[in-house]
């Protein structure tokens, strides 16, 4: 077997290249720092819910209740949330808006962006003014939809 001999040059020469190899591995430095700085972001407009009823007829003076469905859609982007859908008669001729009620809906939910919502029920009615009402009789009234 042969023996490996090193000079003191030699060996001092190992050892600063072995310390050389551990400062580089095992050293690391960093500088740490703080920031600022701006930037931007923009905001999108609500939507105009749309609302539609399909026709309803057999109101009569002091009659029942007629039900309606509310049709209620979001053409916007965006979702929107709807809180309550309130309808009004409009007076055609001398069929006069008055005296028709239609019950608010406490719909309470969001509508979906671009997209129909669920359908609200509601109820419509002819109220008995006291008053010939003969007026209304074969007319075709609008409802005005309306949320919020």
């Amino acid at each position: 077997m042969k023996k490996f001999l090193m000079s003191k040059k030699g060996l001092a020469l190992l050892a600063t290249m072995v310390a050389a190899v551990v400062v580089a591995v095992g050293a690391y430095a960093y500088f740490s720092s703080n920031g600022t700085g701006t930037g931007s972001a923009t905001v999108g407009n609500s939507a105009t819910i749309n609302l539609s009823s399909d026709a309803i007829s057999g109101l009569f003076p002091g009659g029942a209740d007629v039900p309606v469905t509310v049709h209620v859609a979001n053409p916007g982007n965006g979702n929107e949330y709807v809180a309550t859908i309130s309808g009004t008669v409009v007076t055609n001729g001398g069929c006069l808006g008055s005296w028709f009620q239609v019950d608010p809906v406490a719909y309470n939910q969001d509508v979906s962006h671009n997209g129909p919502g669920p359908n609200a029920t509601t109820a419509v009615r002819l109220v008995d003014s006291g008053t010939n009402q003969d007026a209304c009789q074969g007319q075709t009234m609008t409802i005005n939809w309306s949320s919020n």
